[in-house]
């Protein structure tokens, strides 16, 4: 491990780093939290203006705006802050692209500080995908992950019109969120209808995006519990899991495949985007690490490999299981119904 300038720490100067890798995430949340980037956005540009309009110390403003300078969130020049255009674009309220809702929420913070007593126990301190905390939980996370996953979804649409059938497809969007991955369908092929399956309040949220999208006439909204709710029985060209197998568990995904399966028409096709480590389990981190967050976050969630994706897909009747390079951490996984 090295600093900025190539020089290398120590062994217990790298512990250290480690340890203190919490502090970025709480000097972001702390700035979103009071409003620092909108009120630059706004024209306040000192540590005394920023202070007067956050409510806050000049002492305390000033060492964050400094952390955000050096955390390239902010530019400095004599006494005067600016927005870097990252921060300008994804940070700031009025701007399409804002993701500050979800970085500046402090819940998965507060489950992270009961990773210990998890990890003895074996369950979360609070299950955010369970309909009483999903449907107050989701909307903030889903905001931001929907300009995060736009570039992803598009990619993946790319793919999976390359052999689409004429017509126009049938999709079924399984806990859909914003709606992402299927609204970057219906943009590349305006043949293509969607069923969005969500919670009720959820579904309010991706409605917003539908309309935002221009996509909303070829949209129908499906509310319900992904494990009750009926999606019928050869209606469906694809059908998406867009983030959902690693918060339900490996009972539950098996049995919402087998559910896939009947849902769609012979020759259909199942997509699942979600984090894969490697069959061993070694790489790469981000997956690894995300399954800790299903600890504190969920009953039953996880990551799961490839190798396990492939078993449960054959067990429930689909074949020619294949990854699909979408350029994130992690590929698609696209199987057949056999």
């Amino acid at each position: 491990m090295a600093n900025a300038k190539g020089q290398k720490y120590s062994a217990t100067e790298q512990l250290l780093q480690l340890h203190l890798c919490f502090a970025p995430a709480r000097i972001l949340t702390a700035a979103l939290q009071l409003e620092v980037f909108s009120h630059i956005a706004a024209g306040q540009k000192t540590t005394v203006a920023l202070a007067k309009a956050a409510g806050a110390s000049e002492r305390g403003m000033r060492m964050l705006l400094d952390a955000l300078t050096g955390m390239q969130l902010l530019q400095k020049r004599a006494s005067n802050y600016r927005l870097s255009a990252l921060a300008r674009r994804y940070l700031v309220p009025s701007e399409p692209d804002y993701c500050g809702a979800m970085l500046g929420d402090d819940r998965l913070w507060n489950n992270w500080t009961h990773l210990t007593e998890a990890i003895r126990s074996g369950q979360a301190p609070v299950r955010v995908n369970e309909r009483k905390t999903a449907e107050d939980f989701f909307p903030n996370l889903v905001r931001g992950l929907h300009v995060m996953n736009r570039p992803l979804a598009r990619r993946l649409a790319g793919e999976l019109l390359d052999s689409r059938r004429s017509g126009g497809l049938d999709v079924l969007d399984v806990a859909c969120g914003s709606g992402i991955w299927s609204i970057a369908l219906a943009e590349a092929d305006r043949a293509v209808r969607v069923t969005a399956q969500d919670f009720p309040k959820v579904l309010e949220l991706t409605r917003q995006y539908a309309v935002r999208h221009g996509v909303e006439e070829r949209f129908s909204f499906l509310s319900g519990d992904l494990n009750e709710v009926d999606f019928g029985a050869n209606r469906f060209d694809v059908a998406l899991l867009g983030n959902i197998v690693h918060s339900e568990g490996a009972d539950s995904s098996r049995g919402l495949f087998r559910k896939m399966r009947t849902a769609l028409k012979p020759g259909g096709r199942i997509v699942i985007i979600d984090m894969l480590p490697n069959n061993q389990r070694t790489a790469p981190p981000f997956p690894l690490i995300f399954a800790l967050n299903m600890l504190v976050n969920t009953a039953r969630g996880d990551t799961y490999t490839f190798k396990e994706y492939c078993g449960w897909l054959r067990q429930a009747g689909f074949n020619r299981v294949r990854k699909v390079n979408i350029g994130s951490h992690s590929p698609a996984l696209v199987a057949t119904r056999g």
